[in-house]
């Protein structure tokens, strides 16, 4: 989802027709003296309970949920005292506004089905809301429920001033199921806002903290650009959050939902598909006591358990797929990591013989002789080359010249260690670099090679034998020789096989310090 800019700015002529308007919801004394009371932080307890204390139906409503297993009280509680001594003073003041404003607006709307699928909506987003709080250990979880509440309440102030809802007039996917998001979309074509914007406006007029209203203006946009430091990014995502899982209750298309929300749920709460069900368990566990301490329908115990069978299946296909993709995934990256080897090797490599190419060896050359001179370590290097081998070619083709050239590098391969590095190092010459080997095993390998390649029985080129010899220069390498590098390696072995040739070819020659 693109971020998105909110500011509390409505148009000029929405923002008239809303102050002009006499039936918009207003605010009981009640709310009023708790609004008053929240913005005192020298406010005591006794304080509050004065407050409500006046409004029997709202002190029992305090006095129940102080009881219920959301504050996880062994016993009743029994006087209002109690209660808020039970819930804090912060969350005092924020569950009484909580039930004050919704009995207030419950008492000044109408029970056609618009509206009870609006409070249906706003205390199912709410328990959400206050059960994401729990998940993130926050101190005021109150806040997240009151934020979550009247996330929507813009719907009602657009029908209360006789607003025109676009809604009624927007072409939806479905006809029969209208989601809130094709609302939000349809507002926002219409209008340029949405009723978040409207709510946010209208909480403000009501003089509610801030960080209420800022949230309720983001909580139809998950990444919400608003200019505040009251209300944290954190916060306003987790109530916009509230409002799209509210809708796994809500919505027929609960696959679509879950689906779509699931990236955010991993993101914002670190839940796997297993835990997020047992989030949907614990929202949905909390919903007949929210319905009877707001005295509001939500959802009959059938519905409830259709829905969580639905997302517990959808949730269980999508931890499946996701282990099939992570499978594909891994087939994929496996699969790109070899060609990715390959590329590699045929860089490294010299496309006729097979062996490392000059590029590789040099580069090979000067890690193990760094290795050595650190572990104190002898190297050894010699130079091969191919005895007469432009006859070879003069004669045979430069097809029996690289048919030469390929075995004699099948043979070195076959003779050296597994530890050793063989490289065409250009036209007839070949490199070998032995690794932790002094002058002495060095001298005493190449010549076994020699002996070896001589007994053969030569190399068949255009079914003729061709008997083949090879001159080698070697040099070594000892760690108490702090004036080499690998540069001057090569080049004393080149020396030494200058002399191998000067001497009639066939001979192997050690490099002789002066």
């Amino acid at each position: 989802m693109s971020q998105c800019h909110k500011s509390l700015e409505l148009p000029a002529e929405i923002e008239q027709q809303l102050s002009n308007c006499n039936s918009l919801p207003s605010l009981p004394s009640v709310v009023v003296r708790i609004i008053e009371a929240s913005k005192d932080p020298e406010i005591s307890l006794a304080e509050v309970a004065d407050i409500v204390s006046p409004d029997p139906a709202l002190s029992a409503k305090l006095l129940k949920i102080a009881s219920s297993p959301a504050y996880a009280r062994a016993h009743q509680v029994t006087t209002l005292r109690d209660a808020l001594s039970v819930l804090g003073l912060n969350a005092s003041l924020t569950v009484g506004l909580s039930f004050s404003l919704v009995s207030s607006l419950q008492s000044q709307t109408s029970d056609d089905d618009g509206f009870h699928h609006f409070w249906k909506r706003s205390i199912i987003s709410a328990t959400v809301a206050r059960q994401i709080g729990l998940v993130l250990n926050e101190k005021n979880l109150e806040e997240f429920f009151l934020a979550s509440l009247l996330q929507d309440i813009g719907m009602l102030a657009v029908s209360c001033a006789g607003l025109t809802d676009p809604a009624d007039d927007c072409e939806y996917q479905d006809s029969n199921n209208k989601t809130h998001f094709e609302r939000v979309r349809c507002e926002k074509s219409h209008w340029g806002i949405d009723h978040s914007d409207i709510g946010a406006w209208l909480l403000k007029s009501w003089q509610l903290p801030e960080k209420l209203y800022q949230a309720v203006l983001c909580s139809h946009c998950k990444d919400c650009n608003v200019s505040s430091e009251i209300s944290s990014r954190e916060f306003t995502q987790c109530v916009w959050l509230s409002g799209v899982l509210s809708d796994i209750w809500l919505d027929q298309d609960r696959e679509r939902i879950i689906e779509e929300h699931c990236n955010s749920v991993q993101q914002l709460l670190g839940m796997n598909q297993t835990a997020f069900y047992e989030f949907i368990s614990q929202i949905d566990s909390q919903l007949p006591d929210m319905a009877s301490l707001f005295d509001v329908t939500l959802l009959d115990e059938k519905s409830r358990e259709q829905i969580l069978n639905e997302a517990r299946d959808i949730l269980v296909d999508q931890s499946l797929k996701l282990i099939q993709q992570t499978n594909q995934r891994q087939q994929e990256i496996e699969s790109l990591q070899k060609k990715a080897q390959n590329i590699a090797q045929q860089a490294n490599s010299d496309h006729l013989t097979g062996t490392s190419n000059r590029k590789h060896i040099e580069e090979l050359l000067a890690t193990e002789f760094e290795i050595s001179r650190r572990r104190q370590r002898p190297l050894s290097l010699a130079f091969i080359d191919i005895d007469n081998f432009k006859p070879i070619n003069d004669t045979y083709g430069h097809q029996g010249g690289d048919l030469v050239l390929q075995n004699i590098a099948r043979f070195f391969s076959s003779q050296i260690r597994q530890q050793d590095s063989l490289a065409r190092y250009g036209g007839d010459e070949f490199l070998l670099l032995l690794h932790n080997t002094d002058e002495d095993d060095a001298y005493a390998l190449l010549k076994r090679i020699m002996t070896s390649l001589q007994s053969s029985p030569g190399i068949e080129v255009n079914q003729q034998l061709i008997r083949v010899t090879i001159s080698i220069g070697m040099a070594s390498f000892t760690p108490d020789d702090k004036s080499s590098s690998p540069r001057q390696l090569i080049e004393e072995a080149d020396k030494a096989l200058y002399q191998s040739k000067k001497s009639g070819r066939n001979t192997l020659t050690r490099f002789q310090h002066a």
